[in-house]
């Protein structure tokens, strides 16, 4: 056994240049006959196909009311009325709660006292500066006794203000959305607010991105399809586009209105979130690919086709016009009878 084995280690040490050589040749052999299966089964054909085609663009929003606000009372105080409750519908001026006036009178006299009080020191002073040169502390004295007495007239003027709003009324036809209180007695802060919403002017509100204004204009179509509804499409149009920008976590965008059909309000709410498929553009009965088959290179447009080669496959340059979210329209360059190669 070990002559045989010896034997063999001195062939080995003898031939293992030409077995080196047999191996590299076996392994890329392999290589070879594995990656040409390897093409030849990965590539997938499609023929280009006549159809109609629409380039859009797709924005994320949510479903908001023109006609929505929040009323509050100037001050805070005892609810003696309630005219309405959330959910309640109510109609344009009609009163929605009023608070305790007795309180809020009680407090202007108040008021009015300290502003007496102030107004008669303050005179005592002029009074007594009116024959005399005033030095610069005495001066600042003066002036500050005219700020307070100032303020004690603001403190009049705004409490007249929230006797005479003791009452708040719908500014329009709505539904009461948000309500501090369902009962009347209850104390309210001046933070508290009612808040009426008129569905019949719902409208879905969105951002679009100020490289994509260009495209766009009032009039213009568009499908939202809510998150709530997603099977749905409300067809609709752009209604408005704010003239002015602001700042989003995407860079500068302009906010865009579509308003929603006033038919359906009962199934939509203010909050929904949805998307809106503005269309830019259509074309009818046009030559198109998959998207995801054209590569672009040197400002020229590609696409691979079905060739007798030993890859399968060579570029052919194209010209593309209208594009959608994923077929694009190819104009020249292609028929009807060729093979595009779909990405691995």
């Amino acid at each position: 056994m070990k002559q045989f084995l010896s034997k063999i280690m001195t062939f080995l040490k003898r031939r293992w240049k030409l077995l080196a050589i047999i191996l590299v040749i076996i392994l890329a052999g392999s290589w070879y006959v594995q990656g040409s299966a390897k093409n030849a089964t990965q590539l997938i054909f499609v023929s280009p196909v006549r159809e109609d085609i629409v380039s859009s663009i797709t924005i994320s929003g949510r479903v908001d009311a023109k006609e929505k606000a929040r009323l509050r009372f100037a001050a805070g105080g005892k609810i003696v009325y309630l005219g309405a409750k959330e959910g309640d519908a109510v109609k344009k001026w009609q009163s929605i709660a009023t608070i305790d006036r007795a309180t809020l009178q009680k407090q202007l006299d108040q008021n009015l006292n300290l502003y007496m009080k102030e107004r008669y020191d303050f005179e005592d002073v002029q009074d007594d500066i009116k024959d005399r040169s005033l030095d610069t502390a005495e001066t600042r004295a003066v002036a500050k006794d005219q700020y307070d007495l100032n303020n004690q007239v603001l403190n009049v003027e705004i409490q007249s203000i929230a006797i005479a709003n003791t009452t708040i009324y719908s500014p329009f036809d709505g539904i009461v959305t948000s309500a501090p209180t369902a009962v009347s007695g209850v104390q309210l802060m001046a933070t508290d607010y009612f808040e009426i919403v008129n569905p019949k002017t719902l409208v879905f509100r969105a951002s679009i991105d100020e490289v994509d204004m260009h495209r766009i204009e009032k009039g213009q179509s568009a499908q939202i399809i809510l998150d709530a509804y997603d099977e749905e499409e409300i067809e609709t149009q752009i209604s408005y586009i704010s003239y002015t920008s602001f700042e989003s976590s995407t860079g500068t965008v302009f906010l865009i209105e579509f308003p929603i059909d006033s038919q359906n309000i009962e199934k939509y709410r203010i909050g929904m979130n949805g998307d809106a498929h503005i269309k830019i553009a259509e074309k009818k009965d046009v030559l198109t690919v998959p998207l995801d088959s054209i590569s672009e290179h040197d400002d020229k447009v590609f696409v691979f086709v079905k060739a007798d080669n030993k890859e399968g496959k060579e570029e052919r340059e194209v010209k593309v016009g209208l594009e959608s979210e994923d077929r694009i329209e190819i104009f020249e360059g292609l028929s009807e009878n060729d093979q595009v190669v779909l990405p691995e």
